[in-house]
This record gives structure tokens, C-alpha cells and sequence, in this order.
């Protein structure tokens, strides 16, 4: 199961750096969880699959492609945090110093 995170984990911090991902790539992607990180996981595929599947739209579109990547920083946020709740509080503690 934490494999599988990691992937997803992964995939988002790739996007995030700039990268792309291809539908087949998002379709290959597979993750288990329960409760809370089950349902921020689901909403990140579907949101990695709009992001695949508006490729052409987003080249064309900088703001598109800005929002987009936005959305997706929240939800590797969200997942960070779900996953492992101490990471995101001792990076809260240290950037409040």
C-alpha cells in the first residue's frame, strides 16, 4: 500500500517540477488506502486524468496549465498530510519559526 503512495507521490511531484504524464500513465497507476487518504487518492487520479487528457489545451493555455498544476499541489499536500499527519505538522512548526 505505501508503495502505491509513493507512486502517485511521485507522479505529482514530476507534474509539479514541470513534467507531464500520459493517459496511459495515469490508467497504469494503482493505490489502496482506507477512509480519508481512499477518498483524496481517487480525486487526485481523476484530477491526474484531466490533466493527461487536456494536454493540447493546457500548451495553449498557460493560465489553464498554471490552475491545473495548482489543484494538483493541493492534493499531494492533502495526501502528504493524510499519510503521514507528523510531516506536515513539523513542517508547519518550522516554517512558523
Amino acid at each position: 500500500m505505501e508503495q502505491d503512495i509513493k507512486e502517485v507521490i511521485g507522479v505529482l511531484m514530476r507534474i509539479l517540477d514541470g513534467g507531464e504524464i500520459s493517459r496511459d500513465e495515469v490508467e497504469d497507476l494503482a493505490f489502496e488506502a482506507t477512509g480519508e487518504l481512499q477518498t483524496a487518492l481517487n480525486e487526485t487520479y481523476i484530477e491526474l486524468l484531466e490533466f493527461a487528457y487536456d494536454h493540447d489545451a493546457r500548451r495553449c493555455d498557460q493560465k489553464l496549465d498554471r490552475e491545473m498544476r495548482f489543484k494538483l499541489q493541493r492534493s499531494l499536500d492533502k495526501i502528504v498530510h493524510l499519510s503521514d499527519p507528523s510531516f506536515t505538522d513539523d513542517r508547519d512548526a518550522s516554517s512558523s519559526r
